[in-house]
């Protein structure tokens, strides 16, 4: 079993020695040299799913800026990744993966991107963009938005939110199809489905998003669900958009129609017809009510009304309540603990699939013995048996007793995966009360693992927990443990 500075540096050894062997042959050495430049970026996000189902919106509500979707006149983009930078740039990539840096223009549905005559004679297939932007949000994780094949997304990205109106077979079977049956591809630790009709739940009642997110808690519960994905949750990409750059005077448009009559004003609701109509609410103008439902939604509206209603007096105050509504909130944490918190152990399972790849597709002599070597460092990867307990302890696959499902939580590395964090230590901790945790943490659960008071599928769990543990025991060795013969032996 290994830490995770370890899982990165056996990794990193692994991808330098396949390098070496493979030198002679250009493509998989270029290949392999990438995949090792690619272990000092940022996690890489992958934002897809079938067509019209929220995907570009959802970006834009992750990156708290209205850019995509990008445009480029004349072919469809395949793919758009948003990276931090300096400053506003965009570039057009071809299939050879150059870079050819274009004009941007920023329009109200999103970025364009320009071409000029320097662009004339691009060639067929250039249908990549990476555009660079100023932003906290990308500085660890660069957002990919993409409709290429759901395969082809997996070997580019270390995590995928797949973003569904409804989870059906056909989305079940396109994930389970993403999936290895060998070596680290096998691991679905990397995957989150988002059910992005959250606000048309029912008809877009007024409890819409909280009838949407009781059905995603139901579907991650399902084993079959499970076993594709780290979780599941319901979304409103509209809505979240919309909260994240909500502006003044759609702020004062919204307030203006929270006063008005109840009785009056809850006529006008019930339909986009009736909402639009030129007579209708007539203190905020039909173009304006026009470019709300477009930003907002109908059930976006409503929300908005009720909760300026009930005591949101600002848009600050708006914007921040309707993301929480709006299930953006619970995704960005989910993002933060399954996915950022874990962007080591993700890279490298993104490497790892990629070598894997190689050594299977493209066998040499001299890379016989790396194979066994990748194996056994899947084996010796507890970060991967954490992360699949930690989502099955969120979906609640996985019961513990309530005394005890907030310290595996903890331990896990579910509030932070530093040794600190994982003990709940504060940092004015000393090495003898560091180990004393560690050493208490470890009987506990041992006794939980060993003992007779839990289901088997429990014990199973209080197992995982145990060797996080010993994991943590292990990277304490670089502090002197408490001298004396009552030292923790």
């Amino acid at each position: 079993m290994i830490n995770e500075e370890e899982f990165e540096q056996r990794t990193y050894r692994l991808l330098n020695e396949a390098a070496h062997v493979y030198r002679g042959d250009q493509p998989a050495a270029a290949l392999l040299r990438s995949t090792l430049d690619r272990l000092a970026d940022p996690v890489r996000l992958a934002v897809t799913g079938p067509a019209r189902a929220g995907v570009s919106t959802l970006v834009s509500a992750l990156i708290g800026e209205g850019l995509a979707p990008v445009e480029l006149p004349g072919e469809p983009l395949a793919s758009v990744t948003y990276r931090d930078g300096t400053q506003p740039r965009a570039w057009w990539q071809d299939e050879r993966g150059t870079a050819y840096e274009i004009p941007t223009v920023r329009t109200a549905h999103g970025l364009r991107l320009v071409p000029d005559g320097r662009h004339a004679g691009r060639p067929e297939g250039a249908r990549r963009a990476v555009v660079e932007w100023p932003s906290r949000v990308l500085r660890r994780t660069e957002l990919i938005d993409t409709h290429l094949p759901l395969p082809q997304v997996q070997q580019t990205a270390d995590a995928v939110l797949y973003v569904t109106p409804h989870l059906g077979e056909a989305d079940l079977q396109a994930l389970q199809a993403a999936l290895g049956i060998r070596g680290p591809s096998v691991f679905p630790v990397h995957t989150m489905i988002v059910l992005s009709r959250a606000d048309a739940t029912g008809g877009g009642r007024p409890d819409a998003l909280l009838t949407a997110k009781q059905a995603a808690r139901r579907r991650r519960r399902e084993p079959r669900v499970g076993a594709l994905c780290q979780d599941v949750l319901a979304v409103s990409p509209l809505i979240a958009a919309a909260a994240r750059t909500l502006r003044d005077d759609e702020f004062r448009a919204i307030a203006t129609m929270a006063a008005l009559p109840r009785a009056a004003a809850e006529a006008h609701l019930l339909s986009t017809d009736r909402f639009t109509a030129a007579d209708a609410l007539r203190p905020v103008a039909a173009q304006q009510r026009a470019q709300l439902l477009q930003r907002f939604g109908l059930g976006g509206i409503r929300l908005a009304i009720t909760l300026v209603r009930t005591g949101c007096d600002h848009a600050a105050v708006l914007g921040e309540r309707l993301q929480e509504h709006s299930g953006l909130k619970e995704l960005q944490a989910s993002i933060a603990e399954l996915f950022t918190a874990r962007r080591v152990a993700l890279r490298a399972r993104s490497a790892l699939t990629i070598l894997d790849r190689l050594l299977r597709t493209q066998p040499v002599p001299p890379a016989v013995h790396l194979l066994a070597e990748l194996e056994l460092l899947l084996a010796d990867a507890h970060e991967f048996r954490e992360l699949r307990l930690l989502a099955a302890l969120r979906a609640g696959r996985v019961n513990l007793p309530r005394e005890h499902a907030v310290d595996a939580r903890r331990l896990l590395g579910g509030s932070g995966t530093s040794l600190g964090e994982r003990l709940g230590m504060s940092p004015e901790a000393t090495a003898e009360d560091t180990w004393s945790a560690a050493h208490a943490a470890a009987d506990r659960w041992r006794e939980q693992a060993h003992g007779r008071d839990l289901v088997p599928a429990q014990r199973r769990a209080a197992e995982v927990v145990l060797r996080s543990c010993d994991m943590i025991l292990a990277g304490l060795d670089t502090i002197a443990a408490p001298a004396g013969p009552a030292a923790y032996a």
